[in-house]
């Protein structure tokens, strides 16, 4: 019996062991399953990444491309607007205020309040106040644009607008081989060059033609052709070489010009004659208006340089000149004859064929 019995516990200790052996090699049987099946898995995931990878197209930075046609539109009609209008404008300030230094002074402070209105005003649109390390290039730029502005307004003292004129329409020539030797951009075609020449020959015809023609103030002509002709050149560098906004721009500018201003009116003599001036409302009127056109063309005038090239910022100029006298023409009782109207008309026809060369 005892011998059944322990027959009888062996065998049921060997079936417990078998099952237990069993439920290991089946339990490692899935383990292993799992274990292919999770790499099988790893593996197809790897798989269809790179297959996506193949898939999808490589994209890179985009080339840069030229500005809308629209906005260059845009830019230059409101350029010409507010250089057409601001010379006739500045004509009745100067007229009624016959002091350049307190007019520019206005001027660039409006502009510069605008500015830091409109940065209180929208906090998050990109301007920027001064910084030295973006102040420092933008100096000597601001000092050629002043001298621009202030020999501009000597020589009219001395010398009549259509004088002028011939100086402005004259500077694309020279800006167009200044901006080759400095800037390294391609001379124009032969088209335009010889559409640049027509303006020149057209604004000869429009002065020699006038009765008010007078060759005096060169020594103040020399300058502002040197300024006008330096301040294309130069400021088109610093805008494509020191990263700013227009209305940064714009403030740098104005905030830059207001101690030369100062300056200018001690060396001039004005300082003491300005505190004399009775100031009467249409006096007021028009060193406000010249104001608010001057805060628009400073925005208009950066902005068109960072659309188009230096040498068609100029001719846009000299055609705005151009506009201005016809306005005055309209205005005033002094009139040029047909052929000076010619001389104008060839100008402004010049100036368009010219762009349409330089976009050939």
């Amino acid at each position: 019996q005892r011998s059944i019995v322990s027959l009888i516990a062996g065998r049921l200790q060997f079936r417990r062991m078998s099952s237990k052996s069993d439920a290991q090699i089946v339990g490692k049987a899935t383990e292993s399953d799992e274990e292919i099946g999770e790499e099988m898995n790893t593996l197809f995931d790897k798989g269809s990444a790179l297959d996506t990878m193949k898939m999808e197209p490589k994209t890179s930075s985009p080339p840069p491309t030229e500005p809308p046609r629209s906005a260059i539109i845009f830019g230059v009609a409101l350029y010409a607007f507010c250089s057409s209008t601001l010379l006739v404008i500045n004509k009745v300030a100067m007229h009624l205020v016959p002091h350049s230094s307190l007019i520019l002074f206005c001027q660039f402070l409006s502009s510069a309040a605008a500015v830091r209105g409109l940065f209180a005003m929208r906090p998050d649109m990109d301007i920027e106040l001064l910084k030295w390390d973006k102040a420092k290039p933008f100096a000597l730029a601001t000092l050629v644009f002043y001298l621009c502005l202030f020999s501009n307004t000597q020589a009219l003292k001395s010398v009549n607008v259509e004088t002028v004129i011939v100086v402005r329409s004259c500077s694309p020539i020279a800006v167009a081989f200044l901006e080759r030797a400095t800037l390294g951009r391609p001379l124009p075609s032969l088209l335009g060059l010889m559409a640049l020449l027509m303006i020149a020959a057209g604004a000869a015809l429009y002065v020699v033609t006038d009765q008010g023609f007078k060759v005096e103030g060169y020594t103040w002509l020399s300058v502002y052709f040197v300024s006008i002709v330096s301040e294309m050149v130069f400021v088109k560098f610093v805008v494509d070489t020191v990263p700013m906004s227009t209305w940064t721009r714009v403030y740098y500018n104005n905030v830059m010009s207001l101690p030369m201003a100062i300056i200018s009116a001690f060396a001039m003599g004005d300082s003491s004659s300005i505190a004399e001036i009775e100031w009467t409302a249409g006096k007021i009127c028009a060193v406000l208006l010249s104001c608010v056109v001057g805060v628009a063309i400073s925005y208009a005038g950066f902005n068109l340089r960072k659309l188009v090239s230096a040498t068609s910022f100029t001719v846009v100029g000299v055609v705005c000149k151009l506009i201005t006298v016809l306005i005055n023409d309209v205005i005033w009782t002094q009139h040029s004859n047909a052929l000076g109207h010619l001389g104008l008309l060839i100008c402004i026809v010049a100036g368009f064929a010219y762009e349409k060369a330089k976009g050939r």
